[in-house]
């Protein structure tokens, strides 16, 4: 199944109670990964739960991963509305570079914990679901293309010969470290090592310095 696909589904019923229906069907899944930390629920838990027959389920959805994608492609719509309000609020405050970098690491680490609960069994879910992959690939995209063009608004500031190419690296890096301390992925022994706020201070540090310095052997460099 393709994103439009996905997307075609995510669109609520007009009606008012088969739109009620069927965002209790999405609340009560997402509800579900929450507390379990993963997808092992079954569609008869969520007919139960949400107060909803299992046949109006299969009139929205073909199977159980039918109806996770639709709920990823949901939290996530939410997840980069978030993020780009928090990122165009960095860019509003403004600052020089490593205010910026602080202040960019601090607003994307927050969002990503306020939705680390079912985001967690969803990215879980990614390296067996090229569909749960793919959406977010795009979600990740967004947040990243945002944090980019952020970072240039300081780009006299960066001493890399490709501030752009330095921007993205750093941010993967940054990204990746959250990501193993929220416990995304398979990363879940290493979920919440050390502290939080320490950990965004040493990686805003980590990024400012690194986009602050001439990369060996380029033109500029000590």
């Amino acid at each position: 199944m393709d994103i439009e696909t996905i997307m075609a589904k995510a669109r609520a019923p007009q009606q008012g109670r088969s739109k009620a229906s069927f965002e209790r069907m999405l609340t009560t899944a997402e509800e579900l990964m929450k507390q379990r930390g993963s997808d092992e629920f079954t569609l008869n838990e969520v007919a139960k739960h949400g107060k909803v027959s299992i046949g109006s389920i299969y009139c929205r959805f073909d199977s159980k991963e039918d109806l996770v994608h639709v709920v990823q492609l949901r939290v996530l719509e939410r997840v980069d509305t978030d993020m780009l309000a928090a990122i165009a609020g960095v860019q509003e405050r403004g600052g020089d570079l490593i205010d910026m970098v602080h202040d960019l690491v601090d607003s994307i680490a927050d969002v990503l914990r306020r939705y680390a609960e079912v985001m967690r069994p969803l990215m879980l879910r990614a390296s067996g679901d090229p569909v749960i992959a793919s959406i977010g690939k795009r979600s990740y995209s967004r947040t990243s293309e945002a944090v980019i063009d952020a970072l240039l608004t300081c780009e006299k500031e960066i001493r890399h010969p490709d501030p752009r190419h330095a921007a993205d690296a750093g941010f993967r890096i940054v990204y990746a470290a959250i990501a193993r301390y929220l416990g995304f992925g398979s990363s879940l022994d290493a979920a919440g090592e050390g502290d939080w706020n320490q950990l965004k201070n040493d990686l805003g540090d980590m990024l400012a310095a690194y986009l602050r310095t001439a990369p060996k052997g380029s033109h500029g460099a000590a």
